[in-house]
């Protein structure tokens, strides 16, 4: 019996993060509101939610979800940045199993010009939807000292040969603990429906 695709991917997110289906950025601005202390705010917030629809939109395939984290009314910067992706396996063959995804995860890190590799780690780990690997990585601008740590969870869902991936990435050094705990929440959190080819 051949694996079953992926007919969707949905997560659970604390109360304070602005959360939109890929295409559907209107969906942010009603949980955005009651978050933002004034209009300016929520502009700004907003805006946010425009550039990171664009920038999954045309740079980050399989994203099916986004989310903002605003923990703070006045504050017009989201403190963090998650994405909901679905992946096709590899076009060498079929999906990696958790070796093959641990192996990936310690070696295979996309870095942009212009920016420092810091550190990476991968761990292995099972989430309520499957295995998983968490992979950290932390960069830094060259010339300057801005670090941003990344969290991505490749889950490796029964029964199908797509991953899951739940990526969150922040630059708030004061609060990496606290992401990083609602990091493991939010992938615990993931619900994948399967259908049949």
């Amino acid at each position: 019996m051949s694996a079953r695709r992926i007919d969707g991917a949905a997560w659970g997110l604390p109360p304070d993060w602005v959360a939109w289906r890929l295409g559907m950025p209107e969906e942010a601005e009603a949980e955005a509101r009651p978050l933002c202390a004034d209009e300016r705010t929520l502009a700004a917030v907003m805006a946010a939610v425009r550039r990171f629809e664009a920038i999954a939109a045309e740079e980050v395939p399989g994203t099916v979800a986004s989310a903002l984290w605003v923990p703070e009314t006045s504050r017009r910067r989201p403190m963090a940045v998650a994405a909901l992706r679905v992946l096709v396996p590899p076009s060498q063959g079929p999906r990696w199993d958790l070796e093959g995804t641990l192996q990936y995860a310690r070696t295979s890190v996309h870095v942009p010009r212009g920016v420092r590799l810091l550190d990476v780690a991968a761990l292995p780990s099972r989430v309520v939807a499957g295995e998983s690997v968490l992979q950290i990585v932390d960069t830094a601008p060259r010339f300057r000292r801005r670090l941003s740590r990344e969290w991505a969870w490749f889950i490796l869902p029964p029964g199908t040969d797509r991953t899951v991936m739940v990526h969150v990435e922040s630059t708030e050094v004061q609060h990496f603990d606290e992401i990083a705990d609602m990091t493991t929440a939010i992938a615990n959190s993931v619900d994948v429906t399967l259908a049949d080819r």
